[in-house]
């Protein structure tokens, strides 16, 4: 679980109740933690090694109910089975004045059962760094920071760089007229756990196990994000969200899914990501294939963050000629970009599947190469190497099959030396 997790209480099973308890164990430091299996549980869910002794914990989800003296009971004996110094009996309801007082008559006998309710587990988990949420309260909204305009231009001539060659002045250079504006799109970050082991008569055929894994749902129709939006978002600090940015355009988002329809997305989705289709041979050297989709006690979410995805529209030129981006940016100044038309060739309008020239006189970007005259859009200059497109760009032929393509400079100084070249056909109308 993240630092700073936040748990919808009222909704999470008592399997995940269980989890949870043994994570706030672990983080307050209590000792060894240890998860007792479901069918030999005997009135005891968690074992926790102290180096003051063992210390059993008994785990109650009931957020409306009421917790009597059979359970204290039934932790006593435990306790004592167990050889424990003490036991923990925790809940989300409250406990009756029957099982109070038994616990208080059972500490004067020397076996103390430390008895924790909803207030007092609520600040057990503060201390814990989680935030338990129920009834009515709602998640804390958290976001990035959004970087320095400094930072900005940076990264989108990093980007332009990273789609496009330029020589000899780097994208930065030619960067100008940049124009920022912001809005907020709403998601759920899930942090979650699976641990579960398929078997069937030959054994073990498959163990899909995930720690602290994470997917990303749209908060108003539950639509799953692909990877690289989670790559982005786990490599990045994020901080609470308080007010929209200075550059902030529109109308701030709702978050529009029910926490109950939260829940039930959020763990068909995780099946869905770790359902596999494992093939394996039987006792009979026959082929089978046996579908392994995760159970409802295999799966513990241990975070769900409300969250305000920066998107970030980027209007700039390079040279005379506009372009956009679309996309995120991370406090570090990383741009995820979602859209953008930097790899439209600005001559013939069409997408550039490979290499890309950024034309170091003018701006365009082009497809690259070609080995007919009437096939270039953009080239290097032969004499300087100077990306250039067509536009801007002069050849010659000198040989049957080798031409000579320069640019505007070269072309100048060829000139002087009384060296021919021609300028292109214009064979392709610019997209712009």
């Amino acid at each position: 679980m993240p630092e700073d997790a936040s748990v919808l209480l009222d909704k999470i099973s008592g399997f995940e109740f269980e989890e949870l308890i043994a994570d706030i164990l672990a983080r307050l430091q209590h000792g060894t933690v240890e998860k007792v299996l479901y069918t030999q549980d005997g009135g005891r869910d968690i074992l926790v090694r102290s180096p003051d002794g063992l210390i059993v914990v008994e785990c109650k989800h009931h957020p409306k109910g009421s917790i009597g003296r059979p359970v204290v009971q039934k932790l006593h004996s435990a306790v004592i089975t167990s050889k424990a110094t003490k036991g923990m009996l925790v809940t989300t309801g409250h406990f009756t004045q029957a099982a109070l007082e038994y616990a208080r008559t059972l500490a004067k006998s020397g076996t103390v059962i430390e008895m924790i309710d909803h207030p007092i587990l609520i600040d057990m988990a503060s201390r814990a760094k989680i935030t338990l949420v129920s009834g009515r309260q709602g998640l804390s909204v958290w976001t990035y920071s959004i970087p320095s305009y400094s930072e900005t231009d940076r990264a989108i001539a990093a980007y332009v760089a990273s789609v496009s060659s330029s020589h000899p002045q780097h994208p930065s250079k030619l960067l100008n007229n940049r124009h920022r504006t912001i809005s907020y799109r709403p998601i759920y970050v899930v942090t979650y756990d699976v641990h579960c082991v398929f078997e069937t008569s030959v054994g073990v055929v498959h163990k899909e196990i995930a720690s602290k894994a994470r997917i990303v749902l749209d908060a108003n129709d539950g639509r799953q994000y692909n990877d690289d939006m989670i790559r982005f978002l786990e490599s990045e600090p994020q901080t609470r969200f308080s007010q929209p940015h200075e550059d902030f355009v529109g109308n701030l988002p709702t978050f529009q899914i029910d926490a109950t329809t939260l829940q039930r997305l959020t763990k068909e989705t995780i099946r869905r990501v770790h359902t596999r289709a494992v093939t394996y041979y039987g006792r009979n050297n026959q082929r089978y294939t046996k579908i392994c989709t995760p159970g409802e006690r295999d799966i513990y979410i241990s975070d769900i963050r409300q969250f305000y995805m920066p998107l970030i529209r980027l209007d700039f030129r390079l040279g005379a000629v506009p372009y956009h981006i679309e996309g995120t940016q991370a406090p570090s100044g990383r741009l995820l970009s979602i859209s953008d038309n930097l790899r439209q060739c600005q001559l013939c309008n069409k997408r550039i599947n490979e290499d890309a020239i950024l034309c170091d006189v003018c701006g365009r970007i082009t497809h690259s190469g070609g080995f007919l005259i009437r096939n270039i859009h953009g080239f290097r200059c032969k004499k300087c190497g100077r990306t250039t497109c067509r536009n801007d760009g002069y050849w010659r032929r000198r040989y049957l099959f080798f031409k000579e393509l320069v640019c505007p400079i070269c072309f100048e100084e060829s000139k002087k030396a009384g060296i021919a070249f021609r300028r292109f056909d214009p064979l392709f109308q610019s997209a712009r």
